[in-house]
């Protein structure tokens, strides 16, 4: 009888684990319990990026507009 190999989240093309983003909600859970908190200023700048209708990539660079010096 032949072994049979179960891949289970992993990818047909390369065998390395699919990872997905985890949502803002399970976001705050692991940062609740690392004991890390967000400032006034990030909490204005989510909301403002939420409130434009980002989401994803757009999200994410618009974020990472804000942080970057120059």
């Amino acid at each position: 009888m032949a072994k049979v190999e179960k891949t289970g989240m992993r990818s047909a093309k390369n065998g390395q684990f699919v990872t997905k983003p985890i949502g803002s909600n399970k976001a705050a859970k692991f940062s609740e319990v690392e004991g890390l908190k967000m400032s006034l200023a990030s909490k204005v700048l989510t909301q403002k990026a939420s409130a434009k209708g980002l989401k994803g990539d757009a999200y994410r660079s618009e974020i990472t507009k804000a942080f970057k010096k120059g």
